[in-house]
This record gives structure tokens, sequence and C-alpha cells, in this order.
């Protein structure tokens, strides 16, 4: 588990890595950006003697299938979904209350990931009461079948007034907080954001960035003040809106 500069949290866990999603071929941070610790670091994993094998290409590793690594390995098989057991118990060594994203570098509610580590992972979060665990989704409907403790808050991704069907799902999951993270805002969200809890808003980053319109975001903090729902800023939206606020649930 890492501390991070991710603006609404204060550590990744990270028990989960990759994904099948379309984005990763797009857009996708982990995949694409250049920087980031996948592209510039690779795979490591472990050949048959024991040893650690570094492999700049990491896309030479991917199989299309889930895997599950050995300690010592960070993205053994690149990008493909890859579980990491011997980190569950990393929550536990934070004692201070902390909030805590679950698996930014992939989907742990995406179709492909098997039921028991999804399971082992929602253990861990029952047990660390003192916690928030901030689960971020594609997949929302995959949300619904499962019953969430206090400190666990679910989201979804969505961009604009095409993903509304990932904001009803994420209505229907049964978390006390339920919330949207809308980067990057590629178009007007006009859907009704009655039910949600909490909604980030951020702008694409990157080399020639889309640039949303001052009028979508306005319409956004407008629903917002409508239902008294929190909204988080982040930093890199700043530029498009007069206003801005960082607020929690």
């Amino acid at each position: 588990m890492n501390k991070t500069s991710i603006e609404w949290c204060d550590y990744t866990w990270n028990s989960i890595t990759g994904c099948f999603h379309p984005c990763r071929n797009t857009y996708c941070y982990n995949t694409m950006k250049a920087t980031s610790p996948l592209n510039r670091f690779g795979a490591r994993y472990k050949a048959k003697n024991g040893s650690l094998v570094y492999e700049k290409n990491w896309k030479s590793r991917q199989t299309g299938q889930c895997h599950i690594a050995q300690k010592g390995e960070i993205y053994p098989y690149g990008y493909d979904p890859t579980f990491y057991p011997h980190r569950l118990n990393e929550p536990l060594k934070v004692k201070n209350p902390a909030k805590i994203f679950v698996v930014d570098t992939g989907d742990m509610f995406g179709g492909w990931v098997p039921e028991e580590w999804i399971e082992q992972i929602l253990n861990v979060v029952r047990h660390c009461s003192w916690h928030t665990f901030q689960f971020l989704t594609k997949n929302p409907e995959r949300l619904i079948k499962y019953e969430f403790p206090d400190n666990a808050w679910v989201g979804t991704s969505v961009n604009s007034d095409k993903d509304i069907k990932r904001s009803n799902f994420i209505k229907q999951s049964k978390a006390k907080i339920k919330y949207l993270s809308i980067e990057p805002l590629l178009g007007p969200i006009t859907f009704d954001l009655k039910g949600i809890d909490w909604i980030i808003i951020g702008a694409q980053t990157g080399k020639n960035p889309f640039i949303p319109k001052t009028e979508w975001i306005d319409e956004i903090i407008k629903q917002s003040n409508k239902y008294n729902i929190p909204l988080f800023f982040k930093e890199n939206i700043k530029r498009y809106s007069n206003y801005f606020v960082q607020q929690f649930p």
C-alpha cells in the first residue's frame, strides 16, 4: 500500500492490477502514459529458478488471462488482471484512519475478476472499520449483488450523458456512499443526479487534452446544489471554471 498524490485519498491499495477495458488502449494512465510505473519499469516476474526478471516490454508478458502474482512480482503479466494475495493485510498495518483507494491500477469489479478475489478484499474492508475504502469501477452493475459495510464508498466512472446507465446502476448499489468520478469530463452531464452522494470532477490531461466546456461544469454544479451533493474539483479542472471546491461526504 502506498501514499498517493491522488487528491481525494491518502493511500492506494492495489491487491489487483490490470483490466480488459478498451480504454487501456486509448487514454488509460497506467498503460498509455510514459511516466506510469508500468511504462517506466515494465514487468517484474520470477523466473523458474526464483530470481526476479525485469521485462521492459511488458506487453510481451500478456496472455489475455487472469493471474495470481508471487511475492516480489509487480505487473508480472503486464496489464492482464493479476491478484496479489500477499498485499491483503496491508491496510491492517495502518493504525490511523485513512481514505484508501482500492485498486487504482485496474478494475476490481470487472466481469473477468474471479469472485474469490473480490470476497477476500471485502473481508479485509469489513475487518478494518477505522478506514474508509473507496472503490471505483466501470462495471457498476456487478456492485448490486454485494452488501457493502458503512466504511466502503462505491463509485463509477462517467464521462458524459452516454454513461447514464452506469449512474443508474450505482444508485442501486447497497452502499452508504455512492459516487461518480467524472474524469475526464468529455461531454454534458444532464441526467438526474438525485441519489448520488459525492461527485469528483476532473479534466483530461497530457498532450492535446480535450477541453471541457464551462457550461457542462455549471450544469453539474447546479444539480449538486439542488440535491446537496458534495463536489470535489481536481486541480486540473480549475482553469475551466470560476468555481472551485474540494468537499467530502
